[in-house]
């Protein structure tokens, strides 16, 4: 059960503004007993005056070069996020490649699939992929990955290179100096 509290009334002592006091009128309370101390650094008597216009200007530069750092975050982002996904599109069109050398004849499936396979390869020049050539070339492990090494005579290699490629198994792909996936070769080695 509740009960009711007593409420106990003090006097309030009042004076007339009309009645001359001894005392000078009370002055408000000074802004420093309402706010808490300003840090030292903020402080006018430790130290020289604070220059507002100086840290404004450092807080936008700062604040511009964070803008600046999450774009370029963000850019490199999409970039590693469309290599991928071009990585992942190489297989597809490798299985296109292999449907293609296997289908004989010109009939309708292979056509389609040829028209598939035209539209894959158009699709990844678009975003500048480009087919690493290998088929010949000396052997660069930059943008060859060798599989297979076969001892041979001087006919396949030259004085001046020690290792020739002779048969590509898997097409590498690059976009500019960026190998997305090396080309998968058996390469000739001067014995």
């Amino acid at each position: 059960m509740r009960t009711a509290k007593k409420v106990t009334h003090i006097p309030v002592r009042r004076t007339s503004q009309t009645q001359p006091s001894d005392q000078p009128p009370a002055s408000p309370p000074s802004s420093s007993s309402l706010a808490p101390p300003l840090p030292s650094e903020f402080s006018a008597q430790e130290g020289p005056a604070v220059d507002w216009r100086d840290m404004a200007l450092r807080l936008r530069a700062d604040m511009e070069n964070y803008r600046k750092r999450q774009l370029r975050l963000a850019e490199d982002r999409i970039i590693r996020e469309k290599y991928a996904l071009l990585v992942e599109f190489l297989g597809v069109v490798d299985n296109l490649e292999q449907v293609l050398s296997h289908l004989k004849g010109e009939d309708a499936v292979h056509q389609g699939i040829k028209l598939t396979y035209d539209a894959a390869l158009s699709l990844l020049r678009a975003e500048g992929v480009e087919t690493i050539k290998a088929q010949g070339e000396v052997f660069d492990p930059t943008w060859h990955e060798a599989i297979a090494v076969l001892p041979t005579s001087t006919e396949h290699v030259s004085e001046e290179d020690t290792m020739r490629v002779v048969e590509v198994e898997q097409t590498g792909y690059r976009i500019g100096d960026k190998v997305l996936r090396p080309a998968r070769v058996i390469v000739a080695r001067k014995e």
